[in-house]
């Protein structure tokens, strides 16, 4: 049985791995896994390459400062973030590399073309056989409302979504500001 154990629980489910002990036989196997429930846990084998604990400085290096760095040109910039800590050395390789390779990144939707709709699609599963509820609909300042248009309309105009024939009560737009002043 699967022995799992959280603060002040326990679950026992048998599991059969016929495969992981070779033969036609099915076994059942006892399997301690950690509370992150990864597959190597259940696999019994250690994730010796996770750092077991995090850094106590970890959030001295995300609060860290940022200085722009431009990878692109001066015609077409492409701004990007990166730590101040950086040595002119590292930082200098780093601006090397990425410029090198800035054509990886996608600064717009339109960058984006031909992603394969079997990957990167998301779909809503409804029920057919359960009552919708419809949720009341959200009144969104004018200013907002517009922005959420626009974004719209530049997502449209690249093709990265698509109209549905979703009912109503899917769901409301919930649009969140960026720093930046876009949604």
């Amino acid at each position: 049985p699967l022995v799992y154990e959280t603060n002040n629980r326990s679950a026992s489910i048998p599991l059969i791995f016929p495969e992981i002990v070779g033969d036609d036989s099915p076994t059942i196997n006892t399997i301690h896994c950690a509370d992150d429930d990864s597959v190597l846990t259940y696999l019994g084998a250690e994730d010796s390459y996770l750092p077991k604990t995090i850094p106590s400085d970890t959030s001295t290096l995300l609060n860290e400062a940022t200085i722009d760095l431009n990878i692109g040109t001066s015609e077409d910039p492409r701004i990007i973030k990166v730590g101040q800590s950086l040595n002119p050395q590292e930082l200098g390789d780093f601006t090397t590399f990425l410029s090198k390779h800035r054509q990886a990144f996608a600064w717009s939707y339109e960058d984006m073309p031909g992603l394969d709709p079997d990957i990167v699609v998301h779909n809503i599963v409804t029920l057919p056989n359960i009552k919708p509820v419809k949720q009341k609909l959200r009144k969104m300042h004018p200013r907002v409302a517009l922005l959420v248009k626009e974004e719209l309309q530049r997502l449209l105009s690249a093709n990265f979504i698509q109209p549905i024939d979703y009912p109503q009560w899917v769901s409301n737009v919930v649009p969140v500001t960026k720093a930046t002043g876009k949604i």
